[in-house]
This record gives structure tokens, sequence and C-alpha cells, in this order.
């Protein structure tokens, strides 16, 4: 034995060594005084047992370990005797083990420990709390006999804290099965389960055989789902009764009551970690869904906040470090070496947005398409400004001016859109893309301008522009002169910092706001005005939860639209959109007779979109997460335009 000044471990030495459950104290003592003197050298913190009054010491240490009850002292005819717990534990742990390789050996039972032995020493448990608590989080030590109580009917079981809890498990399922080896025992057994199962005897047969001959995968059919632990319980209820209308028990089924306690824990612990992971898989799967509904791409934060259908939070019904191993395995586990099923990119500095992979293109496609007209609009009426005062921008007249132009106006305007057309990803997703009406983003491995992403001419722009200008700018002389007088000097030219898209929409917003103030400056204290000019301002203020930063009301209600609306030809389109516009307001001027602004929030909002999207009518659609963004949208849009009249 290695050197040591652990008074516990030399303890355990000596009554290993001496095969004895108890040792004298002043033996003891001796023993540690002349080990000490025969150590010091080797390890000085045997000091203290060398010196004349180490007696006191021993007394002192051997105290403290009383007190963790890890040693007892013990009087027998004016003698103490001294016993610790890591010497039972390694004896019944030794024990345990033997019944692994014989099943028809009993369980130790308090029964078993000696008479001197004080029951002091034992942790006493019950069955559901030791079983849970080591099934959950095992944690092996040397440091607690438990003894496992069963109640009055038979006597507890001595378990070591060092035997794995799983192991004693499978050492109970042993135990069941060399029971229905037998044959009389399996014909009864099996006879009593159909009976009590009637239409169920082929998977009632087939349980029963699994479990029987195969000792090796016991535990796995304790484990497994669905009717298997009815049948489990139901065979522990049999077995229970049977061997209780005994009068007196032998050791062998004094195991077999211990074995089948044990074994219902365990099957109601499996049971409830099988409904809880179950649970969980459904709270995954729905999330999942969620994450490709629209707006497609979500942040941490987006995804910390989602909801099932029942409008109860997801994060709850797995825990956060479930999430983000959930989130780690979709974003780097994908089979032959394709890309994984969920990707990641970056807007400027923030911490990144998570977009699954068949959601990529169709986002772009419908980003490029929702921005397209804006800034088409924003390029013709900022040029015509510039010409007008007689300026030529190099984008006007440049190809690769124009592509640099066209990047920052997207940048600007729509960030998730310039991301995605800038991350590393693209190339590989346009090429798996079976996306219908398939649009190639790559020629000759690199990716098409700005300009035909957003289908815009900068001929065209420009002819649109000066379109505008008065006859005179088409009349070189007049012209040439007017230039040389009206145009500014270089050094005093506006330098545009901003884009000329976001411009037009502040533009916009603006007299938008105006309007609103006139409005409400022109209502009078009549409640029913006050009324509604409260809910208008509460309108703009939750347009900020449901609007992305850079984009509008409109724009929003436009790009949703093609996520829902899958009718083909323009006339069978616009008539379908206008009809669920139609049942929305509809529904809405119900509402609106008792809606105030206090009780108008984002929820009330989500509510009333779920409500009408449940409909009928509305229940033919096929994309119901897109319809019901879209009349979260267009109720907020109405609201806010309420009139004062």
């Amino acid at each position: 034995m290695a050197t040591t000044s652990n008074i516990l471990t030399l303890l355990k030495y000596n009554l290993t060594k001496s095969k004895t459950s108890m040792l004298e104290y002043s033996q003891f003592a001796d023993y540690i005084h002349r080990y000490a003197q025969h150590h010091i050298e080797e390890n000085q913190d045997l000091v203290a047992y060398c010196s004349p009054d180490y007696k006191m010491v021993l007394e002192a240490e051997l105290n403290s370990l009383v007190a963790e009850k890890q040693v007892a002292i013990i009087s027998i005819r004016n003698k103490d005797f001294l016993c610790c717990v890591p010497y039972f534990i390694e004896k019944y742990n030794e024990i345990l083990t033997s019944i692994e390789t014989n099943p028809l050996v009993p369980f130790p039972n308090v029964n078993e420990l000696p008479k001197q032995i004080p029951h002091d020493i034992l942790s006493k448990v019950e069955p559901d709390e030791i079983v849970y608590k080591r099934l959950e989080k095992e944690e092996l030590d040397d440091k607690k006999l438990y003894c496992i109580v069963f109640g009055k009917s038979f006597p507890a079981l001595l378990y070591p804290s060092n035997y794995p809890m799983e192991r004693l498990v499978q050492l109970c399922l042993k135990k069941v099965q060399e029971l229905l080896h037998k044959e009389e025992s399996h014909d009864y057994f099996l006879k009593k389960l159909t009976i009590s199962n009637p239409g169920k005897e082929l998977s009632i047969k087939n349980f029963f055989s699994q479990f029987v001959q195969n000792p090796q995968q016991a535990l796995d059919v304790l484990k497994t789902s669905g009717d298997t632990f009815y049948y489990w319980s139901q065979m522990c209820y049999f077995l229970k009764q049977d061997y209780t209308k005994l009068k007196d028990f032998t050791p062998e089924d004094i195991s077999i009551l211990q074995s089948v306690a044990i074994i219902e824990v365990a099957t109601s612990f499996h049971k409830s970690k099988t409904q809880e992971r179950l649970a969980q898989e459904a709270a995954f799967e729905q999330l999942d869904l969620l994450m490709k509904n629209p707006p497609y791409y979500h942040n941490y934060g987006d995804i910390v906040k989602m909801k099932d259908k029942n409008g109860i939070p997801l994060l709850g019904q797995y825990k956060e470090d479930q999430l983000k191993e959930h989130l780690r395995i979709k974003t780097t586990e994908a089979p032959n070496n394709q890309l994984p099923d969920l990707l990641i990119f970056k807007v400027t500095n923030d911490s990144g947005y998570y977009i699954y992979k068949e959601r990529v293109i169709p986002l772009i496609l419908r980003l490029a398409n929702d921005i397209r007209v804006l800034v088409r609009e924003a390029l013709i009426k900022s040029w015509y400004h510039k010409l007008l005062d007689y300026e030529v921008l190099p984008e006007m007249r440049e190809n690769v001016a124009f592509e640099n132009c066209l990047e920052h106006e997207v940048m600007s305007v729509e960030p998730i859109l310039h991301a995605l057309l800038e991350s590393p990803f693209l190339q590989v997703v346009s090429m798996e893309d079976q996306t219908p009406g398939h649009i190639a983003l790559y020629k000759d491995n690199e990716r098409i301008p700005y300009s035909e992403i957003l289908m815009l001419s900068r001929q065209e722009i420009l002819a649109d522009a000066k379109l505008k200008l008065p006859f005179w700018y088409s009349i070189p002389i007049i012209s040439l002169i007017l230039k040389l007088i009206f145009r500014k000097p270089k050094d005093k030219r506006k330098k545009v910092k901003k884009s000329v898209t976001l411009e037009a929409q502040d533009e916009i917003k603006a007299k938008e706001k105006e309007e609103f103030r006139k409005r409400d400056e022109d209502d009078s204290v009549d409640p029913l005005k006050s009324r509604r000019r409260e809910l208008r301002k509460t309108a703009m203020e939750l347009e900020a939860q449901f609007v992305p930063e850079n984009s509008t009301l409109d724009r929003e209600l436009a790009g949703i639209m093609h996520d829902w609306n899958d009718r083909i030809g323009k006339e069978n389109y616009e008539n379908l959109g206008e009809d669920v516009n139609s049942l929305i307001r509809d529904y809405l001027r119900k509402v609106l007779r008792t809606l105030k602004a206090d009780t108008f929030n984002a929820d009330r909002i989500t509510h009333l979109a779920e409500a009408l999207v449940d409909t009928p009518s509305m229940m033919k659609i096929k994309n119901h997460p897109a319809l019901k963004k879209y009349v979260e949208l267009y109720i907020l849009k109405i609201v806010k335009n309420l009139p004062s009249n």
C-alpha cells in the first residue's frame, strides 16, 4: 500500500487485511503510531501521530469521521471497536459484481449486516429517490452505503455508492429473466399478460420473447417507448401479486420482490424520460418549421422567443443548452460533404442570422423583387435632380460605377440581401438549388452583377431621368450656356453619402407623419374620434415591432404576399389578394367597435391574425405562416390609417 496519512484509508486497509468488519480501537491506535514512525520520512503529515499525545490527535480525527457517518465506534464488553463505511462498500460491491455472473445469488439485504454494526452508518432511502437520482446523474464514490427500504413486507437492500445504478437495474432484470426462463413461470405469466390485454396477443408475445430470450438487450427493452412501459407495469404487478401471497419468503423470493420494486421505478423513470425526449423532439420539429417561415432568417434572440402553435414558448420545452446543441448540429453536420441544412450569415457587425439552405434562393429573389422598383424610382429621382443642376455622376456614364452604386443601395436598403449575395456559401447553394423557375446567380464561376439581379439598366434609368427635364436641356447650345452659368463649383457640390433610396423613403415617412399630425389636430374632443386617434398612435408605435428598420409597411405587405399568393396570372393574383384583404377588413370592422388603445398590442394583433387564418375561408391557402404574417401587417395598416370620421 502506498504511504498515506488518510486515517479512513488505513482503517479500511486493516479491516480488509484481517478479513473482519470490526477492529479494536487500541489495536488500531498502536498500528497508526507504528505506521507513522516508520513512514515519517516519506510523509511529513504523519508527524502528529508520532508525538506522545498521538491518541488525542487520532480521537479528534475519528470523531470527525463519525460525524460524517464514515466511521462507527462500537463498545462491546468495555472495549471500543471501529468499523468504516468504505470497507462495507467494497465488500457489497464485490457481492453485486459476483451476481452478474450468477443471477441466482440473492441480493445482500440489511439482515445480513453483522449485529454489532449500528444501522446509523447506513443511508436509508426509498427506491424512487435513489433510482431516479442515480439514473439521472451517476456519481460513483465510496462514501455511502445505501439501505434501499421497500416497506415492511420484505427486507431492505444494501447498495454501495460505487456501484452504478444501471448495472443494478440490469441485475434485477436478469433475476426476473431467470425466473421467466422456467417453463411453468414463463407460460403462467405470459398467459396472465395475454388475458389482461385482449387483441394484443402478438404484441405481448413479441415483448415477452424479446425480454426473455435476449438477456443482453434487457435494459434496451426496458427503455423502449410505446406499449412496452404498460406491459412492464402489468408484469411487475402480476409478479408482486403472486409473491406477496407467500407466507414465508426464501432469499430467492426476497430478491425477486426487490428486483420487481426497482424495475418498477426504473420503468417509471425511463417512461418519463421518453415522454420528455418525445416532447423535446416535437418542440425542435416545431422550431425547424418556424425557422422555415417568413422572414426565413432569424437571429438567436428571435429563435429563443419562438412559440408553438398554442402560444407556449418553445424554450422551456427544451433547455437553452439543448437549443444551442441543436443549432450546432444543424449548422455543422451534413452528409456526403454537402452544406449543412442550416446556414449562418452575418450582416455588418451583427451576431449573425440563421437560414435554412432551401430558403436562401427564394429569399434572395423575393428581396431583389421587393427593392427593384424602390431603387429604380429613387435613382431616377436622384439623377433627375443632378441633371437639373447640370451635374453628371460617374454611375450615369460607367458600368463599374453603376454596379458600385447599386451595391451601395442594396447594402443600405436591404442589408440582408447584400449579406446573402456576399456570403461564401451562395455559390454552392445556387448549384444545389432546385427552386421552380431556377435563376442562375453564377456564370463562369462569377456571381452575376447587381444590375442583372435587380434587372436594372443604367441606360434606361438615365433615359427616364432625362425625360423629366425641361425641353431646353435637350438643346445643346442653350444647355451648354445654362450649364456654364448655373453649374455649382466642384468644391460646393453636395457629397451624397446616404442611400438615395433611403432618402426617398424618409421623405415618404415624413409626409406620412405630417398627414397623421394634421389628421390628429383636426380630430375634435369627440370620444369616438379620440379613441381612433389613440389607436392610430399605438399602431405607429407597434409598426417598429413588425416592420424592419430599413423597410416600410407597404413594402413588407407586397413582399409577403408573394409567399402565400400562388395564383398564376396577374388578374388571378390580384383577385386573390383583394379577396383576402376584404376578409380582413370585414373581420376587423367588427373588432374595431370595442377595440381600445390600451389593449391593442403585438400579442393582440397576433391573436386576431391567428383567429382569422384558422377560419374555413382562409384554410384553403397553403402557406399559413406567411398568410398569418400578412394578416398581422394588414391589420396594422388598417388601424394605422383609421379615418377621423
